[in-house]
């Protein structure tokens, strides 16, 4: 299975919402980067910040959920 990365956030429980939302409509995701993150966060731009990575054959289905999750949060 060949992983792609769907976003990069500044901080690992953004990501971990999104993971959370994705897995809720069945697509397996994987969170990269929290470990460095979390304990140098001045770091996190040179890290390459918390990276949200999915299956390459799950990546348009993940990015349409991702839109519609923030089309959700504009719409409140």
């Amino acid at each position: 299975m060949e992983l792609v990365t769907l976003k990069v956030f500044n901080t690992e429980p953004e990501a971990q919402m999104i993971k959370a939302f994705l897995e809720a409509n069945d697509v397996e995701c994987f969170v990269f980067g929290n470990v460095l993150a979390n304990t140098y966060n001045v770091f996190n731009l040179t890290s390459g910040g918390v990276q949200l990575k999915v299956a390459e054959e799950n990546l348009e289905t993940a990015k349409q959920l991702l839109e519609d999750f923030y089309k959700q949060d504009e719409n409140e």
